[in-house]
């Protein structure tokens, strides 16, 4: 096995909401109080608002944990945008969300994604079109829990590439 033949595995992704266009508006004067929710897992982030705006530009991010991915951890590796608008009475309004699974961007084989997600209704409908979201998703690894990740995974090889970087440290300390 070569190294250029391993499996990568994230532990983390990194996500920025840089912006959004054409969201429908639930404001007065035609324009929203707009804000979104990160959500993997049970992790939950959120923007400020952009207060009185059509296409709101927030530039703000938000790091996960990520479980050794597979497809039995999908509903874990599944990222949620959700576009709300900030009501000053009563329940804040559903403006549309998007839903992104990691694992089968993972496995387009690049560690850096930007582009455009379509927001759907909360069943995943597109009957009407609730605009789309700007996001920059990054999987990222520390190489510390990568390495433990590596150690517990049973179908692979021990090698000199596979070891733990703390193990190589030690040696050249000794």
């Amino acid at each position: 096995m070569s190294l250029g033949d391993q499996q990568w595995y994230p532990t983390s992704v990194q996500v920025t909401v840089l912006k959004a266009r054409n969201l429908r508006i639930k404001g007065k004067n035609g324009t929203n109080d707009a804000y979104a929710i990160m959500q993997v897992a049970k992790d939950k982030f959120s923007t400020s608002v952009a207060e009185k705006c059509v296409s709101p530009e927030w530039k703000e991010e938000a790091s996960f944990d990520l479980p050794l991915i597979h497809q039995g951890d999908a509903e874990r590796c599944t990222l949620y945008i959700i576009a709300m608008h900030r009501a000053l009475v009563g329940l804040d309004k559903f403006l549309g969300q998007a839903v992104i699974n990691l694992l089968d961007l993972h496995a387009n084989r690049s560690r850096k994604k930007s582009d455009w997600y379509k927001l759907v209704d909360k069943n995943g409908k597109q009957e009407k079109d609730r605009g789309e979201v700007l996001l920059d998703i990054q999987f990222m690894r520390n190489n510390l829990t990568a390495s433990m990740f590596d150690l517990s995974m049973t179908d692979k090889r021990l090698t000199l590439f596979t070891t733990s970087p703390v193990i190589h440290l030690f040696n050249l300390i000794l």
